[in-house]
C-alpha cells in the first residue's frame, strides 16, 4: 500500500493497493465514507443532538454560521445512523472505570462531653459487611470521611 501526494476535497489522504492497484481514502469501509462533511462535524452534530436536545433546525443554522450547509434532514439521517454507535462507544469507555460504591453511616455521639458526628463508611461489594472508621467531626460533613483515608472519592448518594 503507497500513500499517494493528492487529498481528497476533504482533505483525507488517498493510499493504493500494490496487489490490485486499487485507490482508496482514509474514510473508505468505514460508516463516514459517503459523508459530504468531515467526520468529527458529524461527530460533533450527533453529539450536541443527543446531550442538549437542540432542534434539528437549531442545529443546521448554528453550523451554517460555522460554514457548513446542510439540511435539517441531514441532521435527522446522521442521528440516526451514528447515535448507536457513540452510545455504544461511550459505554464500552465507561465499563469498569467506576469502581465499588462507598455507603456512609451516620450518627451524633457525645465523647468526652461534646456531642460529635461519627462517621462510618462500608464498601457494597463486599459481602460481609466491614465498617472502616470515617472518624468524628463536631459539624455535619460526609466529605470529611472521604479525606480520612476511605479508598473511593465518591459515595454512594454524594453529589
Amino acid at each position: 500500500m503507497t500513500e499517494l501526494e493528492q487529498k481528497t476535497i476533504l482533505g483525507y489522504r488517498f493510499f493504493r493497493c500494490a496487489c490490485c492497484e486499487r485507490q482508496f481514502n482514509e474514510r473508505t469501509g468505514s460508516p463516514f465514507n459517503f459523508l459530504g462533511f468531515p467526520t468529527d462535524v458529524v461527530l460533533l452534530v450527533v453529539r450536541w443532538r443527543l446531550r442538549y436536545q437542540l432542534s434539528l433546525r437549531d442545529l443546521a443554522e448554528m453550523f451554517l454560521e460555522r460554514g457548513f450547509e446542510f439540511t435539517h434532514e441531514a441532521v435527522r439521517a446522521w442521528e440516526e445512523r451514528f447515535a448507536p454507535m457513540i452510545g455504544d462507544a461511550l459505554r464500552n469507555r465507561r465499563r469498569g472505570t467506576i469502581g465499588c460504591s462507598w455507603y456512609v453511616d451516620e450518627t451524633y455521639v457525645k465523647v468526652g462531653g461534646q456531642w460529635c458526628y461519627l462517621y462510618r463508611a462500608k464498601c457494597s461489594e463486599i459481602k460481609e459487611p466491614r465498617w472502616q472508621p470515617g472518624g468524628l467531626s463536631p459539624e455535619q460533613d460526609q466529605g470529611h470521611v472521604c479525606r480520612q483515608g476511605v479508598p473511593s472519592g465518591r459515595i454512594a448518594g454524594q453529589r
